[in-house]
């Protein structure tokens, strides 16, 4: 999987950047440098290990960029498992994407502030912490092996800045700039692809909506109060002046779904691996407050049982099936798992560097592994019998998986790492040796 990054890098660095991924996924502890060099350890890799001020300078001086790094991320490795899936060469890509906050410590760290934890946060309380705040974008893989299964693939990432820490270089962008920035960056790398965008409502905003294209889509959120208007009709007699770009003025949302009682559907979607029912709204019209005058379909979603709340949906396709755009939605869901699996297993939020440069790729390094360890597994992980994780037949109080965790993922390849090395190097007695010791760190750090 790495060979396909090689372009990104020159020779030199490119064996640099294959030693850190290697000692991150196999690094149980902070991905420090130095304990990824600990992790790796001498003869490992099966060559020596590099002084560690190398794998210091890769971070911050090292010749690589972080969009091309994610532009071949994206075409090399994440595309050719979309079109191993049913839909084939001409499938769409459902690009997610979603802010989130790594909290972080001392105040001399670059680019870092005080930003609301929206995890945490809900109506009464409101938590803010020192932190970076990223926006992730994800592609999402629903693999033919586990139907009904949704896997968020992080193929992008960007850092934001406040003003005060911008210049010419890097001007200001708000987090909605930034969305708008990376669906520009996914297109200009997939020219010939639809790309379907999804995010929560803080990205239904015009700067989103402006960087759409006719190949390009967006579903999310729309306010309960929204004002929503007719499409125009074109006028029968020829009149002076423009034609109207805004028809009759609709109820809201909110008043819609309370008042209308004809128009309702039943629809089945899938919901997190499961499939439900749902009862659908649709209409198709104009809220041009956001998208101007470009029809959207409005998709007001209900549970019959009325255990949740009605989601207000809206699509800028304004073509789309109901309920694909109920279970892209849904599908959102997903990169907020990756989140969390790059913070708890991955190392996102516990990077050491301070530095612009370093702050700007370390922590991305996580995301780009967590890539590469989840298309790993779906090519041949799934195939190493020996190396996967226990399952019921070992612990007789877990109950049959419908598919793997990332942290199965996780768990498998550092064994299939193990085992191959172990393996190949158990004749000479100093090479084992080191190992051995290299083997004793990573348990100790684990536990």
């Amino acid at each position: 999987m790495c060979q396909e990054l090689a372009p990104a890098f020159t020779s030199p660095t490119f064996a640099t950047f294959v030693h850190i991924a290697t000692g991150w996924v196999l690094c149980r502890s902070r991905p420090t440098v130095t304990n990824l060099v600990r992790t790796i350890g001498d003869g490992l890799l099966g060559h020596a290990v590099k002084h560690w001020t190398v794998y210091e300078r890769f971070f911050y001086r090292a010749s690589w960029s972080l969009p091309g790094l994610g532009r071949l991320l994206l075409r090399r490795v994440v595309m050719p498992l979309i079109d191993a899936q049913d839909g084939g060469v001409d499938a769409p890509v459902e690009l997610i994407f979603d802010a989130t906050t790594c909290g972080r410590s001392g105040r001399h760290v670059a680019y870092a502030g005080y930003f609301k934890d929206a995890s945490v946060s809900n109506t009464l309380k409101k938590v803010v912490h020192w932190s970076h705040q990223w926006l992730i974008g994800c592609v999402v893989l629903r693999p033919a092996r586990w139907p009904g299964w949704a896997l968020a693939l992080p193929v992008g990432s960007m850092l934001y800045r406040k003003r005060c820490d911008c210049d010419r270089g890097h001007p200001f962008a708000t987090i909605q700039q930034m969305a708008a920035q990376m669906i520009g960056q996914v297109r200009r790398a997939l020219p010939d692809r639809a790309i379907r965008a999804c995010g929560d409502g803080q990205f239904a905003t015009r700067d989103v909506v402006k960087a759409l294209d006719e190949r390009t889509d967006l579903v999310s959120r729309i306010r309960s109060d929204a004002a929503l208007y007719e499409v125009p009709t074109a006028w029968r007699t020829p009149r002076r002046g423009r034609p109207r770009k805004k028809g009759k003025r609709l109820p809201s949302p909110k008043h819609l779904a309370a008042r209308r009682r004809k128009g309702w559907r039943t629809v089945t979607v899938r919901k997190g691996g499961r499939v439900i029912h749902r009862r659908v709204l649709a209409i198709i019209c104009l809220w041009y407050h956001v998208c101007g005058d470009r029809p959207i379909k409005l998709l007001i979603v209900r549970d019959p049982a009325g255990r949740q709340a009605d989601d207000d949906l809206f699509c800028t396709d304004p073509t789309a099936n109901d309920a694909d755009i109920a279970e892209r939605f849904y599908a959102r869901w997903t990169i907020e798992e990756a989140i969390k699996d790059a913070k708890q297993f991955g190392g996102f939020e516990q990077t050491q560097g301070w530095c612009p440069r370093t702050v700007e790729r370390q922590a991305p390094i996580a995301l780009i592994v967590q890539t590469l360890v989840k298309a790993w597994y779906l090519i041949a992980g799934v195939r190493a019998k020996r190396a996967q994780p226990k399952g019921p037949q070992a612990c007789g109080w877990l109950h049959e998986k419908v598919h793997p965790s990332y942290l199965d993922m996780l768990a498998t390849l550092p064994r299939v790492l193990w085992n191959d090395r172990l393996n190949l190097n158990s004749v000479p007695r100093g090479r084992v040796r080191k190992i051995l010791q290299t083997l004793r760190f990573t348990l100790c750090a684990a536990a």
